[in-house]
């Protein structure tokens, strides 16, 4: 099955949160100001049972005059984000996600396309979230790696992330962090920037080795509130793929 044209939005994401294979950051840096933010995110983050926001994604090359812009919105629905860690880890497929946790990621420009993940499966769609299709095995791949970066961000995992980035606080009076791959990356620097209750990103750039930049601003973010009509696939059968 050819891919659609959606999934090249969706690549495009992915490539600003892939990790290459090893190759060690040997320089080192004082992280007690960006532990103590972290910390405190991922305690904030903590009892998050669903997510909605819209976002901007903005990616800037030398070669072109203005930056190809998209747009869109996600919800998240968590499953058993309550009770002890043993609990949450026998709810966990093969991937490491809650099966009971389901995620709609919506392009609605330049193309509406997007994918969900429900009921441990991913599907993709164009036009309407409502018709999807079962995602072929590369497609699977690409979204796999794309929830996973997403419910590190929007879950917090502090030991995930330590064991990813070299952590960096540069203003201890803006809730910010600079992250350095500690494996080779495309990208050389990561920041991230936190709503001020810190239960939320607010805004992810990634600067690459060439100096191109790509920025996702959020917007409208909402935090255990009623997820909005365009979510409502979520709760209704037969959206994921079958």
């Amino acid at each position: 099955m050819r891919s659609s044209a959606g999934l090249l939005l969706l690549a495009g994401f992915i490539m600003a949160f892939t990790v290459l294979p090893t190759f060690a950051v040997a320089q080192e840096q004082p992280l007690a100001s960006a532990e103590a933010l972290l910390d405190a995110t991922a305690k904030q983050s903590a009892g998050i049972a669903n997510l909605s926001a819209d976002f901007v994604q903005e990616k800037s090359m030398a070669v072109l005059a203005r930056p190809m812009t998209s747009q869109g919105y996600f919800c998240l629905r968590r499953g058993s984000h309550e009770g002890d860690a043993h609990g949450r880890a026998a709810s966990k497929d093969d991937n490491g996600f809650e099966t009971a946790d389901s995620l709609l990621w919506a392009y609605t420009r330049p193309l509406a396309s997007g994918f969900i993940y429900k009921n441990g499966k991913g599907a993709l769609w164009e036009g309407s979230p409502e018709a999807t299709r079962p995602a072929n095995e590369r497609e699977s791949t690409v979204i796999t790696a794309i929830i996973r970066n997403i419910l590190d961000w929007i879950s917090i995992d502090p030991a995930a992330l330590r064991a990813t980035y070299r952590l960096e606080r540069p203003q201890a009076d803006k809730p910010m962090l600079l992250l350095y791959p500690l494996r080779q990356s495309f990208f050389a620097k990561l920041e991230v920037t936190f709503a001020e209750d810190l239960k939320s990103v607010s805004q992810l750039t990634f600067t690459e080795r060439n100096g191109d930049t790509v920025r996702i601003a959020f917007r409208q973010t909402r935090v255990n509130e009623a997820l909005p009509a365009p979510c409502a696939v979520l709760e209704a059968a037969g959206s994921d793929g079958q």
